[in-house]
Order: structure tokens, then sequence, then C-alpha cells
């Protein structure tokens, strides 16, 4: 039997970071406006990569491609990563406002020169499929590897994916849509509460009135 050929494979995460709704955005922008658009997204993504020790595989039109050593430092970068284009926005109010989404894979990667592929990468770019504006999202790996006090995360759950045999945990990054959602679950939960007192007063004056009657007609 012929021995297996070594490979160079490393464990390392992994990062998709792209713009939302991009092919739509740039349809609509001049060629300046267009490299205006990417000098602001390399501008504010690549000091963050070399800050958090990531290494830039690629860039492909709209998408960065990067690899990290550690977890933690992937997601803590994605977190950062949002905070600066949300920034972005506020200070600098484009007409059309600059909008990323982030998601991250820890796997082995098969290393070829300057690049790497495998399932890692594979996996990491369906979850950047279904990943929503704003949002950093990651797998179970990711979640097992990071140092979980230095970051706040909701469970998504199990998802399949179109080419990846096992179906992935997610999580994502707990971000200031889940103060609105909490706010809005509790004005809901008062609004239930006031509801059923509405519903209790209502029964019991109908209850009280119909004892009224009652107690008049049997006294006639």
């Amino acid at each position: 039997m012929t021995p297996a050929r070594k490979i160079a494979s490393e464990v390392l995460t992994v990062m998709f970071i792209d713009i939302v709704n991009y092919t739509k955005t740039t349809a609509e922008l001049s060629r300046d406006s267009f490299s205006q658009l990417h000098e602001a997204f390399d501008t504010l993504c690549i000091p963050m990569f070399k800050e958090y020790d990531g290494n830039v595989i690629q860039k492909i039109g709209d998408a960065f491609l990067i690899t990290f050593k550690s977890a933690t430092n992937a997601v803590l970068c994605g977190m950062e990563l949002q905070r600066r284009f949300i920034e972005y926005n506020k200070r600098m109010k484009p007409k059309k406002p600059l909008w990323i989404r982030v998601a991250i894979h820890t796997g082995e990667v098969i290393k070829r020169k300057s690049d790497v592929h495998g399932d890692a990468v594979n996996t990491t770019a369906r979850i950047e499929s279904i990943t929503k504006s704003g949002d950093v999202v990651f797998s179970e790996t990711v979640f097992h590897a990071m140092n979980k006090n230095e970051i706040s995360y909701a469970h998504i759950g199990l998802r399949k994916f179109k080419g990846v045999k096992h179906p992935v945990r997610l999580f994502r990054v707990r971000n200031g849509r889940d103060k609105v959602i909490a706010r809005q679950q509790y004005f809901n939960k008062i609004k239930r509460f006031v509801k059923l007192v509405i519903a209790f007063v209502v029964i019991f004056g109908v209850l009280f009135f119909l004892r009224a009657v009652l107690l008049k007609y049997l006294l006639r």
C-alpha cells in the first residue's frame, strides 16, 4: 500500500466578511463612488485584521478571506469591525450606508502557497450566505475554542448547508438589536398582563351585574 502523501495543513479560524447588498449598491454608483466605497471598505477592515493578528488570504470583489490562529481574536475582530462600520455610517452619512456581515468557522485548512482550501473554508462561506446585515455569526467549533468570558453570544441553532456533510450549530454575537428585542418582549409581556387584567375586570363586572339582576328578580 502506497503511503499517503504529506499535505501541508493547519487548524485555523477562517473569517469571511463582505458588503451587504453589494451588487445592488454598486450598480447605482459612478466609477468614482465605486472607488470610494472600496477605499472606505479596505480602510476600515485591513487595520483591524492586523490588530487582531489576522492573515489576509485574498480579497475577491467585496469579500475578504482571513485566517486567525486565535478563535477569540477572530470573533473580537468581527465585533470591532461591526462597531467601526456603524460609527462610519453615523459620521460620514453616506448616501448608501456601508453594512457588512461576518462569518467565522474553525477547522483544518489545506495550505497551498499563499492560499487556503478545504472544508473549513467552504463551511465558512456557507455560514456567510445566511448571515444577516450587522451580525457576526460563528460555528460551534469557534464557540468551543474561544474565550467565552470575552464575548456575549446567543445560540442560533443547527443549520444544514449544501455541500457540508453534517449540520452546523451556529451562534452569533449579541448586539444592539438584542436590547431592542428584549425591550419589545418586556413591553409585550406588560401588554398581555394588562389585557388579562382588563378581561378579568370585564368578566367580574358582568358577573356582578348578573348577580344584581338575579337578586332583584328573586326579591320581587
